[in-house]
């Protein structure tokens, strides 16, 4: 797939992600805000319930005072009738009066004990007067009103005190005290509690009730938090009912509001967002797949690339000896035509290898490795790997050196795989170091296993290209220029042997100062 149609497809995709996730989280923020006025609307319906209860207390007090308005008037009446039964004014005085005394009971409801309570009052009274039309006659048929006693005149004077009163406290300001001295934190806190239970909110509150008169608050749940509550709080005026203006609030704050919204949407979002989550992995999967296809489609033609150039190589000088060897005109000697076969021979070698590294790798591919594994000294693989190519390393006016420190060196490995492991260290050590090779391997036991250092003077490897070379096909890029021949296959083939053999291998290197490649790997089990 072209470079450019991948980018292309990358960025529409991410641009449909970005607008699906803007999407998604407005109706999630529209969600959130619907569901704050829904909440809203069910605390100001309960502080209603708690203003019907605290109003019916007002009331339930207001109709205590009218009982003693009651009382009062009982009184006047009574002195009415002992006035009608001392002068005889009347008509019918000396009978039976006409006020008609009845006991009665009635049940009343009262706040005690954080509760509502119904008790029975009794003490009140019916009384039944004089009908006007016998009042009026008895006045016309009375010339002259007789003169008063003396108790008649107290009792007139005990009435007109009793009218003073009566009118004073009628037509005078009535005096209301303060807000705070009617209502208590605590039953504040139960009518409040009680009323939220009901409307099904439970999250945590503070509250509190300011007098806009005085410009103070005077009850408040948690001084602390006076602030958040003024600055943040919801206000619900008391007592502002028609023709009467509140001078006090009730200020609600919910100090977790955000966060018990969000849980009580909790299944909804989490959907929600295992959905999206869900669509940015499968495009990162599929973006990655895509990519990651694209560089082993790389890597396996310049693997092409380099397996064609390395057997040109090869086949050419045999196409080239077969040729010398069929020319009529060169003379045939022993040694001429016994040098040409050993050329021959040397190069068919040489492909012989080429072609089992790729069928080792395939074979790796699939799987089906089986070691035969024996007790083996490392040691002694390493001398003699270190014998075999020292003279490639010498050819190049390089040397190697070995410190082998290890005092127990028995490993239980395959042996052909641990030696082509050591081999493919030691030979990328020589071709990957540009002038006068210095190799030097050592070895020492830690961790219950033998660790085997190789170090080189080579070019290095960055940072970046350490965490690929033991992938398969993979190169050290270096531009246009492959003055190392290879397949890419070597270290994948070697971390792939460590590995099988519970070892584990690790690279440090800088560009410019060399590497150090480490291999660890489990000694032998003692018998």
């Amino acid at each position: 797939m072209n470079q450019k149609l991948i980018v292309f497809i990358t960025i529409m995709v991410s641009l449909a992600l970005l607008v699906l996730t803007a999407i998604q989280a407005y109706w999630i923020n529209g969600a959130i805000k619907l569901r704050e006025a829904d909440f809203n609307r069910t605390v100001a319906e309960a502080v209603g319930d708690v203003m019907q209860r605290f109003e019916h207390q007002e009331m339930m007090l207001e109709m205590k005072k009218n009982s003693e308005y009651n009382n009062l008037m009982r009184s006047v009446d009574s002195l009415d009738y002992l006035i009608y039964q001392e002068t005889g004014s009347y008509p019918g005085a000396n009978r039976q009066s006409g006020f008609n005394y009845q006991r009665q009971q009635e049940w009343s409801s009262v706040f005690e004990d954080n509760q509502w309570k119904m008790v029975k009052k009794s003490d009140s009274a019916l009384m039944t007067l004089p009908e006007a039309d016998s009042l009026a006659s008895t006045t016309k048929s009375k010339t002259k009103m007789p003169e008063l006693s003396a108790r008649a005149k107290a009792l007139s004077e005990k009435k007109r005190f009793l009218l003073n009163q009566l009118f004073n406290d009628f037509f005078s300001t009535p005096f209301r005290p303060n807000i705070e001295n009617r209502l208590s934190k605590g039953q504040l806190d139960t009518l409040i509690s009680q009323s939220f239970t009901a409307r099904g909110i439970k999250t945590d509150y503070e509250f509190g009730i300011f007098s806009e008169a005085r410009n103070i608050m005077v009850i408040e749940s948690n001084p602390e938090l006076r602030n958040e509550l003024m600055k943040e709080g919801m206000f619900f005026p008391i007592f502002s009912r028609a023709g009467h203006v509140a001078n006090d609030f009730l200020l609600l704050y919910f100090p977790n509001q955000t966060r018990y919204l969000i849980i009580q949407m909790g299944g909804m979002l989490i959907v929600s967002a295992v959905l999206l989550l869900l669509i940015v992995v499968s495009f990162a999967i599929v973006i990655a797949a895509i990519f990651r296809q694209k560089k082993l489609s790389e890597m396996k033609n310049d693997f092409i690339n380099n397996m064609t150039h390395e057997l040109k190589t090869p086949i050419s000088t045999v196409s080239l000896a077969c040729e010398v060897l069929n020319d009529p005109d060169i003379a045939r000697t022993d040694d001429i035509v016994n040098s040409y076969i050993d050329i021959i021979d040397q190069e068919n070698k040489r492909l012989g290898v080429l072609v089992e590294k790729v069928l080792r790798t395939a074979i790796l591919e699939k799987g089906q490795l089986n070691l035969k594994a024996e007790p083996l000294d490392l040691h002694a693989i390493i001398r003699d790997v270190i014998r075999k190519i020292s003279i490639q390393v010498e050819i190049r006016d390089g040397r190697i050196t070995s410190e082998l420190k290890a005092e127990e060196s028995v490993i239980y490995a395959d042996k052909m795989h641990i030696t082509n492991v050591i081999n493919n260290l030691l030979d990328n050590a020589n071709k990957y170091t540009p002038k006068r090779p210095l190799i030097h391997v050592t070895t020492e036991n830690m961790d219950g296993g033998i660790w085997v250092r190789i170090t080189d003077n080579g070019v290095g490897i960055s940072k970046t290209n350490q965490k690929k070379i033991f992938e398969k096909l993979y190169r050290v890029p270096t531009g246009d220029v492959h003055d190392v021949k290879g397949f890419g296959l070597g270290l994948s083939y070697v971390k792939f042997i460590v590995e099988k053999h519970e070892g584990e291998i690790g690279v440090d290197s800088e560009p410019g100062k060399g590497s150090t490649f480490r291999v660890w790997l489990p000694l032998a089990p003692m018998e």
